[in-house]
């Protein structure tokens, strides 16, 4: 008996939701999200704040806070132009958008694998990953980056390569692991057009992001390698401190996703395998070789965090979703597809449900991080307000929010010290200022280094206090 071989993938069908009603109901959503939910961006999209207002003003210093990203800055650079709180509520929208379109691409790329059970697990997968809700929340650029890689898969499926490729060419430009795969499907492009505009395009789109990435960095900070080296400073928790870490990487990527999402993955490889659904198998392919090359960039000192694995999760939901479908599929009385469908489910949420609370109990502490920012806000201004800050030899602050700060002020990030960076000068000058939090929601508190210190200022949690000269 032969085992039978699928036709190409269905281009188009019935149960697909149209990526311009996702669009409108992502912006729908993501705009009370944020009216009405926390406020508290993480440490990276303040950076993004603070190089998109410097990039307007043609003065970008990518030389302190975390590794440079071109995409997140080039998007937020136009609003920058309007009142302050504008820009970051911004961001914040069009990441809380992304996360809602990133689930409903993974809907949809199941669904066209494998019927609308798959599409509705894979869902359901993504939601609960890890990390994917607190990236959202916090305004980090993960969830858009899996929403531009599957809507690249998406759009690959529906043969629109061309849309796909320039998908990945902005994946490129939030990830240095994407140019791998921006280079093998800009091959593809480049052999498979007909013609010269095509392949002018497609060689362009491959090309633009590493220059872009490079090139800006260079101009921000004279290193064009600047980004990589902040990659490599090590936090706690990084897989390039284990003493494995490539192995450490491949342990992380099976906990990205919940254990039956995870066991319904392998039951779509093993029915691709068996039925040689080649689109399947490629999906398989492409989560093995993110992770290996994250893996690979951690033997070499990369960080190798588990929220870099974002796109392999992401597509380990939509392997789970598809091999939930095609079990379905393969179950002939319906009576026998009914009790599986009732006990997938049940696991489903019963695993599910342990990561749902854990989130519901992070957006309470989102919340206290959003009230500490604004508590920070009135401490700047009883200290004087930003232009007086700004004339001050020296500011510190617990370094969560160094980058927080630095946009408050109006001033470069190198100039806001943080005690996490060995760069941090160790000598304190008088008159310089230290913003202190508890160490709990804002990190170490910054130390005066024996220093004789006055109370300047005090809002909420935070004390602003001068350094005195030495008698």
């Amino acid at each position: 008996m032969t085992a039978r071989v699928d036709a190409a993938p269905v281009t188009a069908a019935p149960e697909l939701v149209p990526m311009r009603w996702a669009v409108a109901a992502a912006v729908a959503i993501g705009v009370p999200s944020t009216a009405l939910g926390p406020s508290a961006m993480g440490y990276d999209p303040w950076a993004w704040q603070v190089w998109s207002r410097e990039l307007l003003s043609l003065d970008l210093a990518t030389d302190g806070g975390p590794s440079w990203k071109p995409l997140p800055v080039l998007l937020v650079a136009p609003f920058a132009l309007l009142p302050a709180d504008l820009g970051p509520a911004t961001w914040q929208v069009i990441a809380h958008a992304s996360a809602v379109v990133a689930l409903v691409l993974a809907y949809r790329v199941a669904a066209r694998l494998a019927g609308v059970a798959a599409g509705l697990v894979a869902a359901l997968g993504l939601a609960v990953s890890a990390d994917f809700f607190v990236t959202a929340l916090r305004a980090y650029s993960e969830p858009m980056l899996v929403a531009l890689s599957l809507a690249a898969i998406d759009l690959h499926l529906a043969g629109r390569r061309s849309w796909a490729l320039a998908c990945l060419a902005l994946g490129g430009l939030l990830r240095p692991e994407v140019w791998v795969f921006l280079g093998l499907y800009g091959i593809f492009a480049l052999v498979t057009s007909t013609r010269g505009r095509e392949r002018c395009a497609a060689l362009a789109l491959v090309v633009a992001p590493p220059v872009l990435w490079m090139g800006l960095d260079w101009l921000g900070s004279g290193d064009v390698l600047r980004s990589g080296e902040i990659a490599r400073t090590s936090p706690l928790g990084s897989a390039e401190k284990a003493e494995q870490p490539a192995l450490t990487v491949f342990e992380r990527r099976a906990d990205t996703v919940i254990a039956p999402v995870l066991v319904l993955a392998v039951v779509a490889v093993a029915i691709a395998l068996r039925r040689r659904r080649r689109d399947v198998l490629a999906l398989a392919a492409i989560v093995l070789l993110w992770t290996s090359i994250v893996a690979v960039m951690a033997e070499f000192g990369f960080t190798g965090r588990r929220r870099y694995l974002a796109v392999a999760a992401g597509i380990l939901a939509v392997l789970g979703g598809t091999g939930f479908g095609l079990m379905l599929r393969a179950v002939a009385r319906e009576r026998w597809r009914q009790v599986v469908a009732v006990t997938a489910a049940v696991l489903l949420a019963g695993f599910a449900f342990v990561p749902a609370r854990t989130d519901w109990r992070l957006l309470g502490l989102a919340r206290e991080q959003g009230r500490q920012l604004d508590e920070l806000r009135a401490a700047v201004a009883r200290a004087g307000g930003p232009v007086a800050l700004r004339r001050a030899p020296a500011v510190a602050v617990n370094p969560y929010v160094q980058t927080a700060l630095a946009w408050q002020i109006g001033t470069p990030l190198h100039d806001v010290r943080a005690t996490w960076t060995q760069r941090t000068d160790p000598r304190r000058p008088a008159g310089g200022l230290l913003f202190r939090a508890p160490a709990t929601l804002a990190g170490p508190v910054p130390l005066a280094g024996g220093a004789q210190v006055r109370l300047v200022a005090r809002a909420g949690r935070w004390k602003v206090l001068a350094l005195l000269p030495e008698e």
